[in-house]
């Protein structure tokens, strides 16, 4: 990754205190490169996106730093963000007010257990446990066929036919298609990637991130965004 290319085509971020965090980012990127299996050209690139009205999110909705992570339920990387980086980043900043954490399907056409554990995903939301069966999905041991996802709802005490019916009728396809295409449209091309920044008038202005982002780096430049404001 050529750090100094990025940082001239994304001027605004030269300067200043927003120049430290680019700076950051991008040099952190290289080391998520070589830690991740995740090619350069997809790391430190300044990106802007829509938010929806109504997100799958964690965290206080004003707090000062939003990430937006693309996931994919087959994804090994996945699973080692959720088990290794997810609990002390919800532990120490969601939970505490400092960062809004929106999670977006992205079912790769190389899982093919991928879609229909996000259908998954998003029927035990109807429900309310939305966040539970993202976490159970994500566990490094969690099975994806239709057997388990079923199993796994009746373990959570969801109303099972309603789960079932939402499950085989692909109720949510038009929903991961839009979350599909919407990364697509920011040049995401694999999973774990994370869209970090702050939002403005309903747009989050931020930088993508790609791979299995260990714990003591998004600490650094999470840190570095709340110190910037």
């Amino acid at each position: 990754m050529n750090v100094r290319r990025i940082l001239s085509q994304h001027p605004r971020f030269v300067t200043g205190a927003r120049g430290a965090v680019a700076l950051a980012l991008c040099l952190t990127a290289l080391y998520l490169s070589a830690a991740t299996g995740v090619g350069g050209a997809d790391q430190g690139v300044a990106v802007r996106m829509p938010l929806d009205a109504i997100e799958e999110t964690r965290g206080d909705a004003n707090a000062p730093v939003t990430v937006v992570e693309f996931t994919d339920y087959q994804c090994p990387f996945c699973r080692r963000f959720q088990a290794e980086s997810w609990p002390a980043l919800e532990r120490n900043y969601v939970d505490t007010g400092k960062v809004r954490f929106i999670v977006r399907d992205l079912p790769l056409s190389i899982h093919s257990a991928a879609r229909p554990a996000a259908e998954a995903a998003h029927c035990a939301g109807e429900q309310g446990h939305f966040w539970p069966m993202h976490q159970a999905l994500l566990a490094r041991t969690a099975r994806l066929d239709e057997a388990s996802l079923l199993e796994q709802a009746q373990a959570m005490k969801l109303d099972l036919e309603r789960f079932r019916q939402c499950l085989t009728s692909n109720k949510y396809e038009t929903t991961i298609a839009r979350n599909s295409a919407e990364a697509a449209a920011l040049g995401v091309r694999g999973t774990p990637s994370f869209i970090i920044g702050r939002v403005s008038h309903g747009e989050l202005d931020g930088t993508r991130i790609a791979g299995a982002v260990p714990y003591a780096d998004f600490t650094e430049y999470l840190d570095r965004l709340l110190r910037e404001r």
